[in-house]
């Protein structure tokens, strides 16, 4: 009965103190310390990079250019593969020399002729490979046409000659000639430049060239293959040379057959009777 009282009394006094400690402040909260940062490098202090006042400026530098490749001296070729150009002296290769025409006559023989059966290997020489003698350009490429058949022409101003071929050539003079032995219609010829040229042409082809008027060809490039076209009995080639006034081309070219045309006539009559193309010996320019 006496402890029943004393709790009784100990809860009542527990009430009456209660409104008291709501009104206390109540107790700071205290938060965790963190951890101190991590110390961090501070960024560089930019500096200024001064050249040393004893240091010499530096110097610009140049890439000298390159020297330049004297022009080489203009060569000639032999015009058959396989055959140096000493070799085209030789009887069994040479058929046909050199035969002036008459004035104004389309007779002789205004080139050489080189021909064989078949070579020490026994190979015809049908089809074997034509070579320009000098570099220069296409002035003509004609098809199967009489006299020359499939032939090609190569221009070669004077300027580009080999050294040794200038001294053997002979003064140009174009005397205007009449055509006595040939048919030939209205041909008057007026020459294109005061500059003169070497022009030849490598006549009874295989096959036509494929070369086109203007195409600038090398010395020994293949412009053709020997054959048997035109007036021609056997397979060979004529070489025929002619000293002419500079930038003359023949886009057609021919005679002696029923369907030839008159500007065919005129470009054939000017090239062989005109007097304004001399012919030469391919020979002696040939020969080393």
């Amino acid at each position: 009965m006496n402890s029943r009282r004393i709790t009784w009394l100990g809860l009542l006094a527990a009430l009456y103190l209660l409104p008291g400690c709501a009104s206390a402040p109540a107790p700071a909260t205290v938060s965790p310390p963190t951890a101190a940062p991590s110390p961090t490098t501070p960024p560089p202090t930019p500096t200024l990079a001064l050249p040393s006042p004893t240091a010499e400026p530096a110097q610009p530098t140049f890439t000298p250019a390159p020297s330049l490749t004297p022009t080489a001296v203009p060569q000639a070729c032999s015009p058959l593969q396989g055959f140096d150009l000493a070799d085209l002296d030789d009887p069994d290769l040479l058929k046909a020399d050199f035969a002036p025409p008459r004035p104004g006559y389309d007779d002789g023989h205004f080139g050489v002729d080189f021909s064989y059966w078949t070579d020490a290997q026994g190979q015809p020489m049908l089809g074997l490979p034509i070579q320009s003698v000098l570099a220069g350009r296409v002035a003509a490429s004609l098809p199967d046409r009489q006299p020359y058949g499939n032939a090609v022409m190569i221009e070669t101003p004077l300027d580009q000659l080999p050294p040794a071929w200038l001294e053997q050539l002979p003064a140009y003079q174009f005397i205007p000639q009449e055509a006595i032995g040939l048919n030939c219609p209205e041909y008057a010829y007026t020459p294109l430049s005061e500059a003169l040229s070497l022009y030849i042409i490598y006549g009874h082809l295989n096959v036509p060239s494929g070369l086109e008027i203007g195409q600038q060809v090398s010395c020994g490039e293949v412009i053709g293959e020997v054959g048997t076209t035109g007036r021609s009995v056997n397979p060979h080639l004529h070489l025929e040379m002619r000293l002419g006034n500079s930038g003359m081309t023949f886009p057609v070219m021919g005679h002696y057959t029923n369907d030839v045309t008159d500007e065919e006539r005129r470009l054939y009559c000017i090239w062989r009777v005109s007097g304004a193309f001399q012919p030469l010996d391919p020979l002696p320019l040939l020969l080393p």
